[in-house]
């Protein structure tokens, strides 16, 4: 995995920092922009694999730490990632509208060598940690977005 070696800022305007493959979510570029505000969509792509979406409670300022490590026995979500570069960045982000991000109004890319990644998600105040591991796919189960 390579990413940032430190905490990186993400600023949200709506509660809400994706985690995505730009690959994984292009059957959304051309739908509206804030698609992922309907439950039943959001709930569809993070079923799949395709998305997660952390509710971060409020909008602010965040510190962003992403690792690779991971305990085995601690629940994760499972994250396709066909391209092998994931986005983390605001809910603001999320393609959409004949839109992608580029990490040039927020956010930024980890680059990730297996196509599918256990991710698990941790905090403490404004601090997130954010855990990628290559994995085996493996279905989530149908949830709204995860609260953290």
């Amino acid at each position: 995995m390579q990413g940032p070696s430190h905490p990186t800022t993400v600023v949200t305007d709506t509660a809400t920092i994706c985690v995505f493959d730009l690959g994984a979510m292009t059957h959304r570029i051309h739908d509206v922009g804030d698609w992922w505000s309907i439950p039943a969509d959001r709930e569809a792509e993070i079923k799949c694999g395709n998305a997660l979406f952390l509710n971060v409670g409020d909008d602010g300022v965040y510190q962003v730490h992403v690792t690779g490590v991971i305990d085995p026995n601690t629940p994760g979500y499972c994250l396709a990632a066909p391209s092998g570069r994931v986005f983390i960045g605001p809910g603001e982000e999320m393609s959409g509208a004949g839109f992608e991000p580029t990490g040039e109004w927020g956010g930024f890319f980890v680059q990730v060598e297996k196509q599918h990644q256990k991710v698990t998600v941790g905090r403490e105040g404004d601090r997130i940690t954010i855990n990628l591991q290559g994995i085996e796919p493996f279905e989530n189960g149908a949830m709204e977005s995860v609260r953290i």
